[in-house]
């Protein structure tokens, strides 16, 4: 372990003075402002030209073939589901899947009680 990153008044270890944090909270909402409105100038263009779309959706598709991820992660968010949704659904089928195959493994009580409900009368008699 390293003492020196222990000590107080490390200028690399210690939190931001209030005037930094500041200027970087100014900084980040500068930023978030430039990207909000690029995405509103974005959604404009498309909805004037519709065509434009058919031309965003040609090249995903064109460099999703080629492998690109981020392309078809991108087409699928387009089709109105996320990717996050997609793994979540993949889980979830898995973990169906596993659970049915426990239960193949497992032997079937309900297949062992007719046996032993006869077992039981034979028995009695």
């Amino acid at each position: 372990m390293n003492d020196e990153n222990l000590k107080k008044g490390n200028k690399d270890t210690q939190f931001r003075s209030g005037r930094e944090a500041v200027e970087n909270g100014r900084k980040g909402g500068k930023a978030s402002g430039i990207s909000r409105n690029f995405i509103g100038a974005v959604k404009k263009k498309l909805k004037e030209n519709p065509e434009t779309l058919d031309d965003i959706v040609e090249a995903l598709i064109t460099n999703a073939k080629n492998g690109d991820v981020k392309s078809v992660e991108c087409l699928i968010d387009l089709n109105g589901e996320s990717v996050q949704r997609q793994l979540a659904k993949i889980k979830r089928d898995e973990l169906k899947l596993k659970k049915e195959a426990l239960k193949s493994s497992q032997p079937e009580t309900e297949k062992e009680v007719p046996h032993l409900y006869k077992a039981l009368e034979a028995t009695d008699e």
